[in-house]
């Protein structure tokens, strides 16, 4: 029964991988403003960062990235290879755990990554599994760890369709569609913030990561986005 599970999941894995695969040869990007990353690799150097995103903008943070490997957190379920996998094969490095299961072993070797590969990563910060946009605080202690600045990233297609009945309402892009790519401005991390147990730092997360929504809604959505 076990190996039955575990080949249905392969499968699905496979499927996954092919149809983003496909599909990322018909996309385009919109990188509206990429000074930030390269002001931040100029003053403080070497530059990789920690992306942290919505968990229904995932598909286009992957492709969006695929030539220049990335470092993330995956749930160590086998749920969790249907996204592991095919970001393992779009060449991002993947450390497995969440805050449930082999947290610990994850933050470390994601630390690990960050400090002595100076791979920048990326994480959804309302996944693995929600609520949809409630951000949880292993971002901050992973920032604060590595010492690396955390960058606020909107990833949205221009067409797309919406997964309703899912938890995050994963944005699922149409072929040939555009993706336009904000970024927030950098965040730095210290021992302070930890004392409020990084309230304000949240708050200031959330607010970016929101106008970043509303800024790709009102410009090229005409402000129908569903959120």
């Amino acid at each position: 029964m076990i190996k039955k599970r575990e080949t249905i999941f392969f499968i699905k894995t496979i499927l996954a991988y092919v149809f983003i695969r496909l599909l990322a040869f018909t996309f385009r990007f919109n990188f509206m403003n990429p000074e930030v990353l390269k002001r931040l690799k100029e003053e403080h150097p070497p530059g990789n960062y920690i992306f942290c995103l919505w968990h229904q903008n995932l598909i286009g943070a992957i492709v969006g990235y695929m030539g220049k490997p990335h470092a993330m957190i995956v749930s160590a379920s086998l749920d969790g290879d249907i996204v592991a996998k095919p970001c393992e094969w779009f060449g991002h490095k993947t450390a497995r755990g969440s805050s449930s299961k082999k947290g610990m072993g994850a933050l470390k070797q994601m630390i690990k990554y960050l400090t002595k590969e100076n791979l920048p990563g990326a994480i959804t910060v309302d996944g693995p599994r929600g609520p949809r946009h409630e951000i949880k605080p292993g971002i901050f202690e992973l920032a604060l760890l590595a010492k690396k600045p955390i960058i606020p990233l909107t990833v949205i297609p221009r067409n797309h369709w919406v997964a309703l009945k899912a938890w995050d309402h994963f944005r699922v892009p149409y072929p040939f569609t555009k993706f336009d790519i904000h970024f927030g401005e950098p965040i730095f991390v210290s021992k302070e913030d930890k004392t409020d147990q990084f309230a304000s730092l949240t708050l200031d997360l959330k607010q970016q990561m929101e106008r970043s929504e509303s800024l790709i809604s009102e410009k090229f959505h005409e402000n129908s986005l569903i959120i």
